[in-house]
């Protein structure tokens, strides 16, 4: 019976980017104090009716760690999901205290971790063996007091052998949500081989805790059952050497048994444990709070998260995958928490239960991560456009347009003194007695002219004629120092990676995980074995970087962002003058420069006057004449075949004299100017013949 459902399945809930604010944090672990340190002592003088409210308190509260509150909406109404699931995007994992080691278990237990034998629930990968274990949390007393075994083991559900009868997400268990307190749910004590201490990390994402970590307030609880270990062995399920149960218990766990044979409902050894409240959530009885993780079976790939008191009587029955007779099993898959609990079993009449959907905020998260990662993508789009603008079908309005080549990549370098971090600076270079750029870093020179506080070498020099900086191609990202970069919707670095063999830049976003791979460079970190993870941070800066070898397809970029730029979007550019005729020209002083990239080729893009031509004007040989006007002897000729090169943009054309001979059409100097648009796409860039007369020259700016 789903009495007291906290949380009806057309409720949603939204991420909250930290958890919960300072406030709300500080006001729930001064509540969950206060309940623990005033009412639990007094749990004794409290009738059933205050019991159940004290346990509805306690649920509420623990959904409000797992959700964060219900009321909250974020400036478009959206409902915000706070608490673990808002920063950890999943349901806490439960956790029991090290499973129990059967009589008869022979191999190397937990006394000898470096060399344990597998299946005993040890981490990473917490798998439990039913021929060596007992599926139930184990403990020992000292000075009478109940003290668990560590470390802690997470509870999955064994969808292969279904052997997790009990101690399974769907089926009966003393897991709690460990991850609400503490970031190191494991509590690993010791390294077991590569997996080490503390255990396993919930995370950076991890912003709690999200609710005081419980203690026994009460020590005496369970002492009629047991105060010593002895005393805990004699209880049932008793160990049998001989015998109808030799070699195994009196009943096997999770069975509840036919008629003739005790089962579950007799289980003393677990009415013990359950009244152990250090480190558990309890509920108004003073009894551990039983939690599960189920498949929804109303909404296909979803999960509900349960939170049960088994109420005033105390007692439960619960799904086990299957039935038992006489220590053999029958196993049922279908035998789970999610389809099979009864609400109506006799035991089950006084449950309280609350169940959390995770179709609730999955869809919100999934709403979220597409309006995130539409965000990004506009971001890497603004970045394109910042680096080719509309090429290379439109103009080339971006910074390859302006300096005809590829922003450098910068990174946040020491200036020697690691002590020091203010004389810190942003370098495009090694330290090598031959600089080598990087190939990884950030493009700065989009957003500032001066991108090198420390080298004025590195400024970019303001456009004149169509080359140079005009201004920032993209607003400067927020941050300083160090922290001045590019960031994706979820607040991280945008990679930039620049292949120079084949002409290439990815600009790459990690996505929601973080994670990107980017294939084995072997460019190795130093001191690293061949094929060490070298791929995801890697160690030079400088090394030659293959964007071919990036795979979006693969495990983890699926859910990365990424554009390459390709230098054939900008360069070359396309661009033909068939014929230039210039009435009234000077011998060696009038001259035509195509301003193409910084530097003038003579013979390509700067012509001047030799031989002057009656070009047409019938004053005389007075006229310069360039190219035939025909593609096999232009004036100016600039594609993929030519040994010159022009990038895609605003290109200028200057028809000029010259008169000091420099080669540079100066202000004041008498001229004209005329702006094409080159583009880098085959076959554009034919222009008409240009006819002009010398004598209408203006004066250059």
């Amino acid at each position: 019976m789903d009495v007291g459902t906290m949380n009806k399945p057309d409720r949603y809930h939204k991420q909250a980017q930290s958890g919960f604010t300072l406030l709300e944090m500080l006001l729930v672990l001064f509540i969950l104090g206060m309940l623990a340190a005033l009412v639990v002592p007094a749990m004794g003088r409290l009738d059933d009716h205050e019991r159940e409210r004290f346990t509805r308190q306690r649920m509420e509260l623990i959904r409000r760690a797992i959700l964060g509150p219900d009321d909250r909406f974020d400036a478009e109404g959206r409902p915000i999901v706070g608490g673990y699931v808002g920063d950890i995007r999943a349901w806490p994992d439960l956790w029991e205290a090290r499973a129990e080691i059967r009589p008869n278990f022979v191999g190397s237990g937990w006394e000898n971790p470096g060399s344990m034998t597998a299946g005993l629930g040890q981490g990473p990968d917490y798998t439990l063996d039913p021929a060596l274990v007992f599926y139930r949390p184990s403990g020992r007393f000292v000075k009478k007091k109940w003290k668990w075994y560590l470390p802690y083991r997470r509870l999955y559900d064994d969808t292969t052998a279904n052997a997790d009868h009990i101690g399974g997400l769907e089926t009966e268990n003393e897991g709690q949500p460990r991850g609400l307190w503490t970031r190191y749910p494991e509590e690993l004590p010791v390294d077991i081989g590569s997996h080490k201490a503390p255990g396993l990390d919930l995370g950076e994402d991890w912003k709690g805790p999200y609710l005081m970590p419980p203690a026994d307030d009460n020590v005496a609880d369970g002492g009629h059952w047991a105060e010593s270990d002895d005393e805990y062995g004699a209880l049932e399920p008793l160990w049998h050497n001989s015998g109808a149960h030799a070699g195994s218990e009196t009943w096997e766990e999770g069975s509840y048994g036919p008629a003739s044979e005790l089962g579950e409902h007799f289980d003393e050894k677990e009415s013990f444990r359950l009244l152990q409240s250090n480190g558990r959530l309890i509920d108004g009885w003073g009894r551990a709070l039983r939690f599960f993780i189920t498949e929804d079976p109303d909404w296909p790939g979803g999960t509900i998260f349960w939170i049960l008191s088994e109420g005033p009587d105390r007692e439960g029955t619960y799904p086990s995958k299957g039935t038992c007779a006489s220590h053999a099993w029958s196993v049922d898959a279908t035998d789970v928490m999610a389809t099979a609990y009864d609400e109506d079993d006799e035991k089950n009449l006084d449950n309280i239960v609350v169940k959390l959907y995770s179709r609730d905020w999955e869809a919100l998260f999934a709403a979220e991560q597409a309006r995130k990662k539409g965000d990004t993508r506009s971001t890497l789009e603004a970045v394109r456009k910042a680096l080719v603008g509309q090429a290379p079908d439109g103009l080339d309005s971006g910074f390859t347009g302006d300096l005809t080549r590829w922003p450098r990549l910068f990174r946040w370098e020491d200036n020697g003194t690691p002590a020091d971090a203010t004389d810190d600076y942003w370098d495009d270079e090694n330290d090598e007695a031959t600089p080598v750029a990087y190939t990884k870093g950030q493009p700065r020179g989009l957003w500032a002219s001066k991108p090198n506080g420390s080298d004025s070498g590195d400024d970019l020099d303001a456009s004149q004629w169509g080359i140079g900086w005009r201004h920032a191609y993209l607003k400067a990202p927020v941050g300083s120092d160090g922290h001045q970069f590019l960031r994706d919707a979820w607040g991280r670095e945008i990679l930039f990676f620049h292949d120079a063999t084949n002409g290439l830049w990815l600009i790459l976003s990690r996505g929601p995980d973080g994670l990107f791979d980017f294939g084995d460079t072997d460019t190795l970190p130093e001191g690293s074995p061949d094929g060490t993870d070298d791929y995801q941070e890697p160690a030079s800066f400088t090394e030659a970087v293959d964007v071919t070898n990036y795979d979006p397809t693969a495990s983890p970029n699926a859910d990365n962002c990424h554009i390459v730029v390709a230098e054939r979007d900008w360069l070359p550019g396309f661009f033909r003058l068939p014929q230039l005729t210039v009435y009234d020209a000077t011998a060696g002083i009038t001259k035509a420069r195509f301003f193409r990239s910084d530097g003038a080729a003579a013979g390509d893009d700067l012509l001047t006057a030799t031989t002057l031509v009656d070009g047409g004007d019938s004053d005389g040989n007075d006229d310069w004449v360039a190219g035939d006007g025909t593609p096999v002897n232009p004036a100016f000729n600039f594609d993929d075949t030519t040994t010159q090169k022009a990038a895609s943009g605003a290109r200028y054309l200057v028809v000029w004299n010259d008169n000091d001979g420099d080669d540079i059409p100066d202000s004041g100097e008498n001229g004209f100017t005329i702006l094409y648009n080159v583009t880098a796409v085959a076959g554009s860039g034919e222009q008409t013949d240009l006819t002009m007369d010398a004598d209408n020259f203006a004066a250059l700016p």
